[in-house]
């Protein structure tokens, strides 16, 4: 599918684009503050993804840097091979638009779990990365969260470089080898002073460098990390601010980045090793059960290489990985990354004519869309008689597709909830152990015959994927529910354990999120059949399970959190 600027765009007439020049049929992302549709001119039918920022958000959040530094980015990269087209900016009073391309085929992320993704796509793919990495580099451009999620592939299956939210730009080209003295640095304190808008992954990261955290405030900011995770980064408030603050994804982010030191082009070669690595294996290098864990191994580049991981790739990863950024294979080449391209893993590869090669995955046309056909597309996310615009109407109608979506995908390719998927599973228990002096949980029939909702055996295979999560405790139930703040929801796995504790997980990266403070104040509440609320003393959780069982998970914690205080008191009157 071609992708060209909005003919009313660039014509001399004096018309202005503003929202009801687009029919918005499909909510492909969203972000902390924003969200990207699927949309359709209506003057030429051209698709496009339309990027729509709450400014009352990016004020809240002091995003304006951001907004600014990403769009600046996509004006220098547009029309160039291998990056996202920006087609045109407008506002209205409450949102900014950007008007991109759209691309058909999804993320890189969703190829690597085709059967049909070889080595040889790894290479394919690999190079096509490296070429982009050599244009934004040469225009003075870090990227800074590369990874699968953030590389799109278009209606030829070619990359597509996307999300520049954690950019940097007229960087210093400069790679000095360290001072002696900070050779040993991820074993020492940081002396970088907090920022006061660091993310909590970035206190962390400081944790693991021997700072002092305070663990109150630490518990609340776990809490919060969740509503602004997956796609939009962390900033300072202000580009002139000395501050350095910590920007990237937590699996792909480079040691000096996560230490605040000065970045350059060789934090991005970590990146792209990282990735690289998740195309060969599928999955990425550092991998753990938290975030503080992952921190851990990345400063003590901690890489487990698989028997069957090819050797050639490792010896490209291996290279790339190395602690000192002058280290990192490609540093100082002149022309760029010259060596990157003469290793013997992208032997054969005609870099030069590469764009215009063939892909060597077919295209799934619509495969953001879950595989419907073009005219399925039409008449469900653009059906005959919608209004344009976007509207508190049209985005209801949106939100509606969204849930349908996730509830799909729930059912068809997600197996962390067993067969009958989101919130359908009752893991056994009979008589369990508590932590922290609560009494023994003596659970009700119900929640004790190790069967799904439905009536299916329960999954003991699924559920060993998330017993380390729990940390020794039983898994009463656990399930994907949707966390929802605001227009924006996350999806997570559920665990209601024996603690009594509430924990949620990415299901994507594999990592604690957070818990829900468990008190004897804690209290739930039924919406409708797939809504419900989890409320404590400090805040309101906005759930929603796909699969309609929000009832069930009322009447679990419920009678969990009634079992585990009523015998906590029963145990304090019997000491008295």
């Amino acid at each position: 599918m071609e992708n060209r600027p909005p003919p009313s765009s660039s014509s001399g007439s004096s018309h202005r684009m503003n929202p009801n020049d687009f029919y918005f049929g499909k909510l492909l992302g969203e972000g902390s503050f924003s969200c990207v549709y699927l949309a359709k001119e209506a003057r030429t039918s051209k698709k496009y993804a339309v990027k729509v920022c709450e400014k009352r958000l990016i004020l809240r959040e002091k995003k304006q840097e951001y907004v600014k530094r990403e769009r600046e980015v996509l004006n220098r990269l547009s029309g160039r091979p291998g990056f996202l087209g920006l087609y045109c900016t407008f506002q209205d009073r409450s949102r900014l638009y950007f008007v991109m391309t759209y691309a058909c085929n999804g993320t890189l992320l969703s190829l690597l779990s085709r059967p049909s993704f070889t080595l040889d796509c790894a290479r394919f793919y690999g190079a096509e990365i490296l070429l982009a990495l050599e244009v934004m580099h040469d225009l003075q451009i870090l990227h800074r969260d590369i990874k699968p999620e953030n590389i799109l592939l278009d209606q030829h299956m070619h990359v597509l470089m996307a999300d520049f939210g954690s950019s940097k730009l007229d960087y210093e080209d400069l790679v000095e080898p360290e001072p002696q003295q900070n050779h040993n640095s991820a074993e020492q304190p940081s002396n970088v002073p907090s920022s006061p808008t660091m993310s909590s992954a970035r206190k962390h990261a400081e944790q693991v460098l021997g700072a002092k955290a305070a663990k109150a405030r630490q518990a609340d900011e776990d809490e919060d990390e969740d509503d602004s995770d997956e796609t939009e980064e962390r900033y300072p408030a202000s580009r002139g601010a000395k501050r350095r603050s910590f920007v990237g994804t937590a699996q792909y982010v480079s040691p000096e980045i996560l230490k605040g030191t000065p970045s350059s082009p060789a934090s991005d070669l970590w990146s792209y090793a990282c990735t690289v690595y998740q195309m060969v294996c599928g999955v990425p290098p550092f991998r753990a059960a938290s975030e503080y864990l992952i921190f851990q191994k990345i400063l003590r580049c901690q890489v487990h290489y698989g028997e069957g991981f090819d050797p050639v790739a490792k010896d490209l990863v291996t290279r790339l990985l190395q602690i000192e950024q002058c280290k990192r294979l490609g540093a100082h080449d002149q022309p760029r990354y010259c060596t990157l391209r003469a290793h013997p893993f992208f032997r054969g590869v005609d870099f030069e004519q590469l764009r215009s090669t063939p892909a060597p995955m077919a295209s799934s046309e619509d495969s953001v869309l879950h595989g419907e056909t073009v005219a399925a597309n039409a008449a469900n996310y653009f059906p005959e008689g919608m209004k344009p615009g976007l509207d508190d109407r049209q985005i209801t109608r949106l939100l509606d597709f969204k849930l349908a979506d996730l509830e799909v995908s729930d059912d068809d390719t997600d197996g962390g909830g067993g067969e009958g998927g989101g919130g359908a599973k009752v893991a056994p228990a009979k008589v369990v152990r508590s932590t922290g002096g609560a009494a023994s949980l003596k659970l009700t029939k119900s929640f004790t015959e190790g069967t799904a909702i439905d009536g299916s055996k329960h999954d003991s295979g699924t559920l060993a994927v998330w017993e380390p999560f729990a940390e020794s405790e039983r898994i009463l139930k656990y399930g994907f529910v949707h966390k929802r703040k605001g227009l924006f929801a996350r999806r997570r796995m559920f665990l209601l354990t024996t603690g009594p504790r509430l924990i949620y997980i990415d299901p994507v990266n594999m990592v604690k999120k957070g818990e829900i403070p468990w008190t004897p104040e804690l209290s739930v509440e039924a919406k409708n059949f797939k809504t419900f609320y989890v409320h404590t003393p400090n805040r309101c959780y906005y759930l929603e399970d796909p699969e309609g069982f929000a009832l069930k998970w009322c009447d679990c914690i419920n009678e969990v959190h009634r079992k585990a205080f009523l015998n906590s008191v029963q145990q304090q009157n019997g000491g008295t």
